[in-house]
Formats: C-alpha cells, structure tokens, sequence
C-alpha cells in the first residue's frame, strides 16, 4: 500500500512540476520583479485561470464542463509560452543564481509539504467526519455535471447554491492528476499545503526586501511554518498555567470563546474538511503577492489581476472579499494620508478593479441566492483576558513588526498588514453577519474574520524574525536581542499546537490506510456502497431517494458518493443553503410520502416532479420510516439487492 501511495504521490506532483514549466514562461514575463519571478504561482494561476475559463463559459452556457474543454485551455496556455521562448529565447527560461536559490527553497516546500500531508491524511483519509460528505459532494457534482451551476447531490432539481469554486478547482486538479475523487480529496488538502507553504515563504522574503539574504530566507521558512503548521497562544498559556501539555486538548484552541469559532490554517489540516476558507489559502496568498506587487509598480494588469483574484474569492469563500478589501482600505487611507495626491489615482484604480471584480462574479452571482441574513450589533461581547490567551502571541508580533520595520521600505504595506489584523479581530466584538444559528450568533463572523487575522500575523511573524536576525539592518542590539528571544518563544510555543493536534486525532500515526477516502464504506456501511457501485454505473440521468438525514451522520451517503442526487438530504445544510426551513419540510414529508404513504397515484406524482429514477431501501430507510413495501415492489423492478438493502428502478 505504501509503494502504491508512493508512487502516486510521485506521479502527481511530476504532474503539477509540468503544469509549472508549462505556463513559466508566461508567469516569468509578468511577475520578472519579485524574488522567485513568479514560481511559486505557477501551479496556482494556470489552474485557476483554466477552472475560470470553463466556470464562465458553462455558467453563459457558452460551453460545457468538460476534460476536452480543459486540456485544451491548457494546451492554449503551452502556445502562449512557446511563444514567449520564440520571442525571447533562452530568456524566457533562466534565472539569475541568486533567483534559482529561491526557487529551489520554494519547492523544496512545497515537495515536503505536499508529500508529508499527502501520507498524514493516508492515517486517517475517511470521508466520514464533520462536513467531509458535503465537501465531497460538491467535488463529486463538478466532476459530473456538464452544465454550471451544477445539481444540487442533497435537493434533486435544485442546483448549489453555495460558494463553491474552490470545490470546481479541485475537480479540475482531480482530473488533471486521473485520480479517483476520493483519492484525489486527500491530494488537494496536500496540494494545498504545500503551494501554501511555498507562496507564504515567497510572501515573507518579498517583504523581506533583500532576496539574496540568508536571514530573509530563514524568516520565509519561519513565516510558512507559523502561518501553516503553528497554533494561537492558547496552547502556550495552557502550558504556562499547567506546565504540562499531558491534558492539552487541541479543538479548545478554536472553541474557547463560549459560542463562537476561531479556527486556524494547521487545525483546518487536522480535521481535514475541503471547506472554502481551506480551498481559498492559495487563492489569498497569490492576492497578497500581486498586491505587493501592485504597490511597487503600479501596472494596470496588477490592477486587473487583483480584481479577477476578488471575483474568485467571492465564489470560494465570500467572506475573504469583505477580509481583503479591508486590507484595501487600510492601504488605501495610509497611501492617500502620505499623499492627498494620491486620492484620484486610487479612485481609478479602484474601478479597474471593481469592474474586473464584476465581470468575472456576476455570473455565479446571477444564479445564487444570499445566505446571510444581514448584520446585527454583538450583545455579548469576549471576555479581554480570553482575547489575550487567544491572540497576545500575535499581537506581540504585531507591535515588534511595527517597530523594527516602521522605517522601512516595507512600513507602509507592514502597518497595513498589523492593522487589518487586529481590526479583524475586534469588529466580531461589535457586529456580525445574521445566520440560522441563534445559540452561536458571532460563530462564523468570528471564524472568518480571525482565520484571516492569524494568516496576516504569521507572515508578519516570519517578516520580523528574518529582520532581526539580518545583520546588515541597523536595529539596536538590545532590542534585537530581547525581540529574537521573543519571537522565538512564541514561534516554538505555538509549534506545539500541531505535535499534538495531528499525533492526537491521527491517532498517534500507529494505523496506515492509504488515500482512499471511500475504503471505510466497506466495513462501516458496506451495503450501501454496494448500492453507491451500483448507481455508478448504471446512473442514467434520473434521481433517486433515500432517507433524509441530519446533518453531520452518515445519513444520505449514497447521494454523495454516487454523484446520484437525492430528494431531500441534510437538513441543517440545506436549510442554511436556502435560507429558510419551508422547502426542507416539504421535501421531507414528500419523501415520507413515498415510503410509508398508501396512495400510489400520490407517490408516482412526487416522482415525476423529482424526476425520480430510483428508490434506495436500507438500513437507514427502516429504521426513519415505516416501509409500505408492498406499495414500493410496484412503482418498478429490483434491479440490486444486498443484505437487507435494495434499490427499486422506478419504471
């Protein structure tokens, strides 16, 4: 099994390394300023930007969703760099020595990352846990649907009404790399990983100033490292308190605030759900790369490149919009204080921007019903001492990067970065976006916002700590000293979040598995996966009911890994999706209607109006519903059967 992961791990990443070569020479053209001169950004933009293109030709109904449309896009993009070799030569290739060292560490990361999250996830690759079936549910959906938006796996007739572009990009690397879906789940949480890792690095040294500096590439490393593998203060308070992390519970650090969320990039990799916040890590990081970018050279494909980078966030995770136009905005102020001459230029860029943002949106936008429900004012607000256990490390960090780099080339974009952070931690405190979940009102405002909070701060983490430890920058030695000793203990201190975080819910990596992250249907629900094989490959374009489930159990698993949509799935999750409960009742009591109802005139109107191809009988059916077999034997013929579990073709 190993030998087997292995070599497919292998196969994929040699994958993505020709995905990179493929569009260098374009990248190289564009991003020739920064350190690496665009590598790191590679995997990420020709990907994107291929996923983009077939996003917005399904979504005008221009084009299909399909592997001929995106080899072609790829194809194209392998004509423009050939074109770029034609032009330029060699040129379009080399680097500088000094270039090349960069890039090497950036790989460097992004190999290890990708390869040791790829065998962690191999302990423990289940798809059974927390939100894992509708991650994998919406993955599943993209792979099959030619038309966008793409069906609905948990409400037939219905089409996702989410913000899932992340999810279409994975599809798209599932298909690139051939592997199963649920092989391929496992593979993009690693890809994520590990292109995180190389563009936080990039990150750290672009800020750091000084590319051929060691201790800017140290502070690059340290960066990664915090931002993707660290935790917040609350485990160093733990161990302070108790001098001991014998106990340490690890979820508590993202619990701690009674009702509320306040999660972190190493903990999303823990538990392992493919959510938008996780898919959108690249997606933000390369925003904050052609942002800094943009500030040292104001082009105006930056200008429409930040935009289409925007447009894409609103599609995978809507909330980082809100997160990085603030960043914007505290830009912004500061650049027009230094110059008032600078408002109107601003303004126009700000255009160029919004109307690229817009082009690229709307579409999805057109089709997609909002989910929020407005803001409200916070009437309990965070104890300050709690704040503190959470967030003091962070903050430290802040104010140490504020002070040694205030005078820099960097301040303006360092202050930027260390305000936004603290902002998004205190705005929870004062409001939030209304949801259906009345018990944790700041929950998910909390969540998003501070997730983001804790991403800024670790790049300032490793930012400063390659500053100090650069000689050549003129920084009292007292104060070098003492800001070295503190960083350094806030770095090794939240280290130890994933040590025991991974060691705890991998159970101790003592148990190997694989990839697969359907293997432990044949044991747990094997009968089901009897009847998800069967629909697989029998699925005709019809769709079939099962019982409907609450959300967070192993209830409609046949819809999700069959790709076959079901009548009514979890409840809570379509619920938020749609924005009341009325169409959840409705279909729940037609899905009654149909296993227990008596009236088969009644039962074959609600099929025709789900357009209903199949009836699945099983364990989770009996034990939700009082079966009227006698009246399900008729509607059509038992085409599988397995233990107690049957599928009925309806005729």
């Amino acid at each position: 099994m190993w030998s087997v992961d292995l070599t497919t791990i292998l196969k994929t990443y040699i994958i993505s390394l020709g995905l990179q070569f493929l569009i260098w020479p374009l990248i190289k053209k564009y991003f020739s300023k920064l350190p690496d001169q665009g590598w790191a950004l590679g995997r990420v933009l020709i990907t994107l930007m291929a996923a983009l293109l077939i996003w917005q030709l399904s979504y005008l109904g221009i084009a299909e969703n399909n592997n001929g449309k995106l080899f072609a896009i790829l194809a194209l993009f392998g004509l423009l760099s050939l074109w770029q070799i034609i032009t330029h030569g060699v040129k379009a290739f080399t680097v500088a020595k000094t270039t090349a060292k960069i890039i090497a560490i950036e790989e460097y990361l992004f190999l290890v990352g990708f390869g040791v999250m790829a065998l962690i996830r191999a302990h423990a690759p289940s798809l059974d846990s927390l939100e894992k079936f509708m991650d994998f549910g919406f993955l599943k959906q993209y792979l099959l649907s030619p038309t966008l938006p793409a069906p609905d796996m948990w409400q037939a007739g219905q089409t996702i009404n989410y913000y899932s572009f992340g999810h279409f990009w994975a599809s798209i690397w599932v298909r690139i790399w051939g592997v199963a879906p649920a092989v391929g789940y496992n593979l993009m949480l690693a890809f994520i990983f590990g292109t995180s890792m190389s563009l936080v690095f990039l990150v750290c040294v672009i800020l750091a100033g000084n590319k051929s500096s060691k201790a800017a590439t140290f502070g690059g490393i340290i960066g990664a490292l915090g931002v993707m593998v660290a935790g917040n203060s609350h485990v160093i308070w733990y161990l302070i308190k108790n001098r001991s992390l014998d106990n340490y519970w690890y979820a508590e650090a993202t619990r701690f605030i009674h009702n509320t969320i306040h999660e972190f990039p190493s903990y999303s990799f823990v538990v392992s759900d493919l959510h938008g916040h996780v898919l959108d890590l690249p997606i933000i990081l390369t925003f904050l790369v052609v942002l800094f970018s943009w500030v040292e050279n104001k082009k105006r494909v930056y200008e429409i490149a930040i935009g289409v980078l925007f447009g894409v966030m609103m599609m995978t995770n809507t909330w980082d919009v809100a997160v990085y136009g603030l960043v914007l905005l505290v830009l912004g102020v500061q650049m027009v204080v230094a110059d008032i001459g600078e408002l109107k230029k601003l303004l126009k860029t700000v255009g160029v921007m919004f109307v690229s943002f817009l082009l690229v949106a709307l579409p999805w936008w057109l089709s997609f019903s909002s989910i929020s429900s407005g803001v409200e004012v916070v009437t309990e607000r965070s104890p300050f001492w709690q704040l503190l256990v959470l967030w003091s490390g962070g903050l430290v960090i802040n104010i140490l990067a504020v002070i040694i780099e205030g005078r820099g080339e960097k301040k303006i974009v360092i202050r930027t970065l260390a305000l936004s952070a603290v902002f998004l931690i205190a705005i929870p405190e004062f409001v939030f976006a209304r949801d259906i979940y009345p018990n944790h009102p700041r929950a998910n405002t909390m969540f998003k916002l501070t997730y983001q909070a804790f991403i800024l701060m670790g790049i300032l983490l490793g930012v400063t700590f390659g500053s100090l430890l650069d000689r050549g920058r003129k920084i009292v030695l007292g104060l070098r000293v003492v800001a070295i000793f503190i960083i350094f203990f806030i770095f090794v201190g939240t280290m130890n979040f994933s040590f025991i975080a991974f060691t705890t819910y991998y159970g101790g990596f003592s148990n190997y598995y694989g990839l697969d992250g359907e293997k432990w249907m044949q044991t747990k629900v094997p009968e089901n996966y009897g009847a998800v094989k069967y629909l697989r490959k029998n699925m005709n374009g019809k769709n079939m009911v099962e019982a409907v489930g609450d959300s967070y159990t192993l209830f409609n698993v046949v819809s999700v890994f069959s790709g076959v949509p079901t009548i009514q799935g979890w409840r809570v999750h379509e619920w938020l999706w749609r924005g009341g409960y009325s169409m959840v009742a409705s279909r729940e009591a037609e899905v009654r209607e149909i296993y227990q109802g008596v009236s088969i005139e009644k039962t074959k109107e609600i099929l025709d109006k789900y357009n209903i191809g199949w009836i699945l009988v099983g364990l989770d059916e009996k034990i939700t519903y009082k079966i009227n077999e006698e009246k399900i034997w008729q509607l059509g013929e038992m085409v599988w059967e397995e233990g107690d579990t049957y599928l009925i073709k309806v005729e």
